[in-house]
């Protein structure tokens, strides 16, 4: 007799299943966490509270399980045990992998507060986390070496804690949320600050970046969002099924209504480029996602700062200084205009509102081929080199 197919319910609330048990032939399940597979996509960890004579006693367990989660996956007494239960709930809120690789980089950082009791951490434990917090890289250039959490890095790691005990005063865990008993005002202004001062690639430096992209690894990336506008966090989330290398485009993007799917031509400077990413990903990696990097004997898709990190590495190989990630998308958005982009086509592509102009948002349709005829007249080398800055 072909089992039955399980009863679902909103995410993160469990699920009862039908056993081959005769005696017991209903159980039922939650989910406590999740892992990442070989083919570095996040999955549901489960645990089973019980089989049961009947459906109903089942969905009664589940039921208790929603009232009191944290009872039935053992109290929570640490911070880790507080991670543990809160990331089982928030994770099941979210869209994708992006945002729960945000949550677990920042929470690897924490690593002192782990063992601690959650109702005896205070703010200055948080600060001294976000400060002094570290990981130790086990490949690459800093592997074995201790790596402090950078600015970006702090203050997600203060938003986790901030939802974290968010989650824990409501369910009565702790007295207060010491993670908003502070603000990090500075902090902010210097991620606003270092966000502000950015400076295009000058003509020469992309020729250099032509010149090694085949020499120094991840030059290509840089040179990708050099041509096509993507900012960095749009880059690591662009997957293959959404690359038209025939057709010359690729929709991808994120962070606002216009930003969100929008279609890019494929400049064709970078287009073997692309062709190669494609390639390695869907012969060599199997991977849904353009951009991979290998992983001991797999791989796993970038992450933002998996390409802030390589970034660094192709900047200092080349000696390039001054620069951080967003850099690419300034250099495109300069560029753009020196060569005399239609400002339409630089928003569509950009992403950027047409809302100042109502004829523009209202009544003109646009296509591939336009798109691609404007990003075509990118060329550097034929205008002023400025370093000073675009406003984009």
């Amino acid at each position: 007799m072909a089992r039955k197919k399980a009863v679902r319910r909103e995410n993160g609330r469990g699920t009862v299943e039908k056993t081959n048990s005769k005696k017991n032939p209903f159980k039922a399940k939650v989910p406590v966490g999740t892992k990442i597979d070989k083919n570095g996509k996040t999955q549901a960890v489960y645990k089973t509270l019980g089989t049961f004579p009947t459906r109903e006693e089942a969905e009664n367990a589940l039921a208790d399980f929603s009232r009191t989660p944290y009872d039935i996956t053992n109290s929570v007494k640490t911070f880790a045990d507080l991670y543990e239960a809160w990331s089982k709930y928030y994770f099941s809120t979210l869209k994708g992998d992006s945002s729960m690789r945000t949550v677990t980089s920042a929470y690897a950082y924490c690593s002192g507060l782990y063992d601690m009791p959650v109702r005896k951490i205070g703010p200055g434990h948080i600060r001294d986390a976000m400060e002094q917090g570290y990981v130790i890289p086990t490949t690459g250039k800093d592997k074995g070496q201790k790596r402090y959490a950078s600015i970006n890095t702090q203050e997600r790691i203060k938003s986790m804690c901030n939802l974290m005990f968010d989650y824990a005063l409501e369910r009565n865990l702790v007295l207060t949320n010491p993670a908003r008993a502070f603000k990090i005002d500075k902090l902010l202004q210097e991620i606003e600050q270092k966000t502000k001062k950015k400076k295009p690639f000058s003509d020469a430096d992309v020729e250099l970046l032509w010149e090694y992209h085949e020499m120094v690894p991840f030059a290509d990336i840089v040179l990708i969002g050099i041509y096509s506008g993507f900012r960095p966090q749009e880059l690591v989330l662009l997957r293959t099924e959404n690359v038209f290398l025939n057709e010359g485009y690729i929709i991808g993007g994120i962070k606002t209504s216009n930003g969100i799917d929008r279609v890019v031509p494929i400049h064709p400077k970078i287009k073997e480029l692309v062709a190669f990413r494609y390639q390695q990903a869907t012969e060599l990696y199997h991977s849904e996602f353009l951009l991979n990097i290998p992983y001991g004997s797999s791989f796993k898709p970038f992450t933002y700062d998996t390409y802030e990190s390589r970034f660094h590495n192709v900047m200092d190989a080349l000696n390039l200084v001054g620069f951080t990630p967003h850099c690419t998308r300034h250099t495109f958005a300069s560029q753009a205009e020196m060569c005399g982009l239609r400002e339409r086509a630089i928003k569509l592509i950009m992403g950027h509102s047409l809302k100042g102009d109502v004829t523009d948002y209202h009544y003109k349709h646009t296509g591939h081929k336009y798109l691609y005829d404007e990003i075509c007249k990118i060329e550097f080398g034929k205008g002023e080199d400025d370093n000073e800055g675009c406003n984009s």
